[in-house]
């Protein structure tokens, strides 16, 4: 009877052993052989760079160069207290960093996971070959945007950061992956998907000690796409000369296309400093500086009154619905009366009779103030949306905004209350509720130089080798002696000795142009100068706007003198 139990129990067990070994080698092969894998096959990732950004003329504006990341794979790693004491010398670190690396890493044991990214060469070169006593560590090399201009042309350019782990959730499918930049601004943000590469890999078997024995595949990288810009860098790098330390932007644009060849907002940026790791101070000092906003593009995004430089659209509503001619005159006195109040004109001993020419010239208050109601503000209203206020002009970076151009319908709703005429008065001046960005006023230029057609403002002219196809100009149904008319105002603004934009005069092209001076509830009045040139078929169209920079036809109109020298010197005059 005892022999019978020894048989049976003896025999369960075999069952048992068997039934064991079965579920290990049969049922369980799958995870067994993904983990005997993952523990000899390491994918390295090669990035696929992204594209570069050219302007008008080839020159190289956005590129890429080699970083180096100081990496580590978790189940490689056999003595923690080497590892962290190699990289806390030769990196600098601090324990506790490496420490909470680990933990992330432990999250991904068979992948390397960056501990610190872009590394000095030398310094990289160095773990490099500690890596063969130093279980775990690897060195990996990926390529990092470089603005070479720094500054210059940043809000254009925009710039980029980390994907975050929502976005990375949602765009995993895509390829996207833990650590990559994504466009956040500017051009980086708005050809994302064109500029993007597509990465590769490389994939090796190792051994037990993590080194490479052999080369199982290779997926190739693929580059993202190139941007070709209509931006001359030369002339952007003028025009962010000449602003200086002022806060401020510029537009210069072709007024027959829509070409913008120089947008400038300042204060500006360094796109590099989004680049660098996330413990950059610089970074966190551009993200939380509310005064200068050196984020934002005051070019398409800020909204200020355009002052007397909307005179152009005043003009044009009084003109085209024959409210007035262009020798219609008005008295200036100094003073505009509207019942018991007083609309100032900027001179205050006034300008005597003034007709549409010397309105222009000395950029009388009181006679705008006129002709404006003399139209009416439902016909501004109309003639502002027209030459595109209102509305975003759909240049091709994120972030424009509308502005506001104001009517009766507008106050009713927005502000529960009528329209006054007093509300027309200062609309016919470019103040009151109107809000414009820079890169409206310089459509609104465009209108006057193109003859009367409304251009779309664009900054890529080819991805890669496909054009980019453009809208045609349209025309606003301007009376072509409206066109004239204004124009001849214009140039009289600049080439007249009493002209208020005498100062943007430059030498060896004939200019016309606009001042605008604009009250601001905020402080010091903002300045404008909005001009084309040449006066005959013009080649350029400009706008320099200060904030706070006081009158219009100072500082403006100095910057826009060296613009237009600057675009002589280039040929585009």
């Amino acid at each position: 009877m005892r022999d019978r139990i020894v048989i049976l129990t003896v025999t369960a067990l075999f069952i048992l052993l068997f039934a064991g070994l079965f579920y290990n080698q049969v049922v369980r092969f799958g995870y067994y052989s993904r983990m005997s894998k993952n523990n000899s096959i390491r994918v390295i990732p090669i990035d696929g760079p992204r594209g570069n950004i050219y302007d008008r003329n080839g020159v190289k504006l956005v590129s890429n160069r080699l970083s180096f990341d100081a990496a580590v794979v978790y189940q490689e790693l056999k003595n923690k207290q080497k590892f962290v004491h190699i990289l806390s010398e030769s990196l600098n670190m601090s324990g506790r960093d490496i420490m909470r690396a680990l933990e992330k890493a432990r999250a991904r044991p068979y992948a390397p996971v960056t501990v610190l990214e872009d590394i000095d060469k030398t310094k990289a070169i160095m773990l490099e070959e500690a890596s063969f006593d130093v279980e775990g560590l690897a060195i990996e090399t990926r390529s990092k945007r470089n603005y070479i201009y720094g500054n210059t042309g940043s809000h254009i350019f925009g710039y980029m950061s980390e994907i975050t782990d929502k976005e990375l959730d949602d765009l995993r499918d895509y390829g996207y992956r833990m650590g990559d930049l994504v466009g956040r601004a500017g051009l980086e943000k708005q050809y994302e998907t064109y500029l993007r590469g597509v990465d590769g890999g490389t994939q090796i078997e190792v051994d037990s000690r993590g080194r490479e024995t052999r080369v199982i595949g290779v997926k190739e990288p693929m580059n993202g796409r190139d941007l070709y810009l209509t931006i001359d860098i030369a002339l952007q790098s003028a025009c962010d000369k000449l602003l200086g330390e002022r806060k401020g932007a510029i537009c210069v644009m072709n007024p027959n296309t829509g070409e913008v060849l120089a947008l400038a907002s300042h204060p500006s940026f360094d796109p590099n400093v989004f680049v660098v790791p996330k413990s950059s101070e610089d970074r966190t000092a551009l993200i939380k500086d509310r005064v200068g906003r050196p984020l934002s593009n005051r070019a398409i995004s800020g909204l200020y009154p355009p002052g007397s430089v909307f005179k152009v659209v005043t003009a044009s509503a009084a003109l085209e619905e024959k409210k007035i001619t262009p020798n219609t005159r008005f008295f200036c006195s100094g003073t505009y009366r509207l019942g018991k109040a007083e609309f100032d004109c900027w001179k205050s001993e006034g300008h005597g009779s003034q007709n549409m020419t010397e309105g222009f010239m000395n950029s009388c208050d009181v006679y705008f103030y006129s002709i404006g109601r003399a139209a009416g503000v439902d016909a501004v209203e109309r003639y502002a949306k027209l030459y595109g206020f209102g509305r975003a002009t759909s240049i091709d970076i994120p972030d424009e905004v509308n502005g506001l151009a104001p009517g009766r319908e507008w106050k009713k709703h927005a502000r529960h209350s009528s329209w006054f005429e007093g509300d027309t008065v200062n609309y016919s001046i470019g103040q009151g509720y109107l809000l414009v960005t820079p890169i409206q006023v310089a459509v609104m230029m465009s209108v006057i130089a193109n003859d009367g057609n409304l251009v779309k403002p664009y900054l890529v002219r080819r991805i890669g080798d496909v054009s980019i196809h453009v809208n045609r100009p349209k025309h606003i149904g301007l009376d072509q002696r409206t066109v004239s008319v204004i124009g001849e105002g214009m140039y009289e603004v600049v080439n007249n000795v009493n002209g208020t934009g005498k100062k943007a005069k430059p030498e060896g092209v004939v200019v016309s142009g606009k001042t605008g001076t604009a009250e601001n509830p905020h402080g010091r009045t903002h300045a404008w100068f909005s001009g084309f040139a040449p006066y005959r078929n013009p080649k350029i169209c400009l706008v320099v706007f200060l904030e706070h920079g006081g009158k219009g036809g100072v500082a403006p109109s100095e910057i826009a003198r060296g613009i237009f020298e600057e675009a002589r010197k280039k040929g585009y005059l």
